[in-house]
């Protein structure tokens, strides 16, 4: 079983608020580089909606989901979803998706008419949540996750959990991975036989908590070689002083991009940003794709979900989820959620 150590014997970092030069952010080190090691943009036209609403247990909101393309024509969906007697993140429901195409995705498990993976619903709490899933090939279980949830034979404590499967479907029993939970969607990316945990931290400031992304290393059996971290965080004193999500992915073995929502708690408003890794070092860059993904529809909320998937050279399909509801109406009824994806080049 792993361990982390207090919030508060972690390294507090000064950040230079958002601009496209950068500055590099890690303990105890910064660095500055002229510009990013990559362009970004968005192609005009390509959003598109992917999924809503339709079944019960989707009925009060749906939330954090991962898409992968395991082999071309065969694209596969995790995501939460939530009835009406919602009540708090456990009580919901992990379901699945499966696709020809990436963008028509039929709800159902083989064999069965609901598409249920983990969760009962209200009053039970034995759902899994800020899942993440992700292949390592060459495994005899290659789909990997990693997931919030709680412990049922111990006092229902929140904690982290890791899992594996051989088709995405049926999953092996879970261990515990840290005895905690970190209530964000977390983000693996696998570098040689290392695993890059991209995940909701925590940053105090005058005695006020911020969200911060942090990061941990694994080696490839879950065993840390770094504790949590916090690499990113917004500045305390902007308008967006919360880092909601990591979403990240990779790109080159030297850079991850990560598509944060920026949050402001206090106004409810977020603003869609790039933050990148590059060489181990942590950048901020003024970029906003806030108008590029919401196309000045009525949502309040949105999060991008972790992995890119390629879509051509030098262009992938970004996945994202918004909605109506604002952050802290989530237990209110009637909330519109869709999954869009949309296409970005990215030339590193």
């Amino acid at each position: 079983m792993l361990h982390c150590p207090p919030l508060g014997l972690f390294t507090l970092i000064a950040v230079i608020f958002a601009v496209t030069t950068g500055c590099a952010v890690q303990p105890h080190s910064t660095a500055q580089q002229p510009k990013p090691p990559f362009t970004l943009s968005v192609i005009a036209g390509s959003r598109e909606v992917v999924l809503q609403q339709t079944l019960p247990w989707e009925e009060q909101m749906m939330g954090y989901f991962k898409v992968l393309e395991p082999r071309p024509g065969y694209w596969q969906m995790w995501y939460s979803g939530w009835d009406n007697h919602r009540k708090d993140d456990y009580s919901g429901y992990l379901l699945y998706a499966a696709s020809k195409d990436g963008r028509t995705w039929q709800k159902q498990l083989p064999g069965n008419v609901k598409n249920i993976l983990m969760g009962t619903g209200h009053p039970k709490r034995d759902g899994g949540v800020e899942q993440d899933v992700f292949i390592v090939r060459g495994t005899p279980y290659p789909y990997k996750m990693i997931y919030t949830a709680r412990d049922s034979g111990d006092g229902n404590k929140e904690k982290t959990f890791i899992t594996e499967s051989a088709d995405g479907i049926q999953w092996r029993p879970s261990k515990v991975l840290w005895n905690r939970k970190h209530d964000s969607q977390f983000s693996v990316i696998q570098k040689g036989n290392r695993f890059y945990i991209y995940l909701r931290y925590w940053t105090l400031v005058n005695k006020v908590r911020y969200r911060t992304i942090g990061r941990a290393i694994t080696d490839q059996y879950w065993n840390t070689i770094e504790e949590p971290v916090t690499v990113f965080a917004a500045d305390p004193g902007s308008d967006f002083p919360h880092l909601y999500n990591p979403a990240a992915s990779k790109i080159t073995s030297e850079l991850d991009l990560l598509f944060p929502t920026y949050f402001n708690e206090a106004t409810n408003r977020i603003r869609i940003g790039v933050l990148y890794m590059f060489r181990d070092q942590a950048f901020y860059t003024d970029m906003d794709l806030t108008e590029a993904l919401l196309e000045k529809s009525k949502n309040n909320w949105a999060i991008v979900s972790p992995g890119l998937i390629p879509a051509g050279k030098n262009t992938y399909w970004l996945y994202y989820y918004a909605t109506n509801m604002v952050h802290s109406e989530y237990e209110k009824a009637g909330r519109q959620f869709s999954y869009y994806r949309i296409k970005i080049k990215i030339v590193p």
